[in-house]
């Protein structure tokens, strides 16, 4: 899920900036809240507003969701959605951004500024994947919720298309004014009283880390860095936490 919310992220650049990431002070968390998600839809843990609560310490297929439930399992007290959305590691974005490129679903040039520290450029991206993306979340938000707990794909895609609006994306991914109905649509599934609370436990993971990520009032000062294309380097070591002249 952390890989299609950062492709999401991804965005042509407009007046020959190239392409860059949005909203990268929040995806941080956002990708954080993804992994919860997937947790959840594999019936792993149970996310509430006060704790999150493992149930089953079984590993799943992905090695990094294994490694999070570990933790997770670990963890004493349980944390709150809160807590473990601060203690995101500052190379998390990084490390997707490794992961897509390993897949050859971005093309990223390294480069190294003046001050010694290694920046990228986005100079690619699979886009042709992007617009599939973004037709099927919008199917998906056009489905019945309530089908949601029957569906495990449905699931997983509201649950996507919860985190998508809550890390900023709405716009990057419906745009303009074409966009406003498909933008309210997602805005209506995210509400706290909409119908989120039925969609089963993968969306309500979303909802309720993204809620959390909300009330934490140093989220916009996670990073002053961005990340894009040519023309627009990204500054890793303000998201990373690395030295100077470090890579990732």
């Amino acid at each position: 899920m952390g890989d299609e919310l950062l492709l999401l992220a991804i965005t042509p650049g407009r007046l020959h900036r190239g392409i860059r990431i949005r909203s990268p002070q929040r995806l941080r968390l956002a990708l954080r809240a993804a992994e919860l998600a997937e947790l959840a839809l594999a019936g792993r843990v149970d996310v509430g507003e006060r704790r999150i609560a493992v149930r089953d310490r079984t590993p799943v297929e992905v090695p990094r969701l294994s490694g999070v439930l570990r933790v997770l399992a670990g963890t004493e007290p349980a944390p709150t959605p809160e807590e473990w959305l601060r203690a995101a590691p500052r190379s998390l974005l990084a490390e997707y951004i490794s992961r897509l490129q390993d897949r050859k679903v971005i093309r990223v040039r390294r480069w190294r500024g003046r001050d010694g520290r290694t920046r990228n450029d986005i100079l690619s991206a699979d886009l042709p994947r992007r617009r599939e993306l973004v037709a099927r979340l919008e199917a998906a938000v056009r489905a019945a919720t309530g089908l949601a707990d029957d569906d495990p794909d449905l699931a997983y895609d509201l649950a996507l298309a919860v985190l998508v609006r809550s890390a900023g994306l709405a716009a990057a991914v419906h745009p303009g004014p074409r966009g406003l109905p498909a933008r309210r649509r997602m805005a209506a599934l995210s509400a706290p009283d909409g119908d989120s609370g039925a969609l089963g436990g993968a969306v309500a993971a979303a909802y309720a880390a993204e809620a959390a990520a909300a009330r934490i009032p140093d989220v916009h000062g996670l990073s002053r860095g961005g990340y894009g294309g040519s023309g627009a380097a990204a500054d890793m070591a303000g998201l990373d936490g690395s030295t100077p002249g470090g890579t990732w």
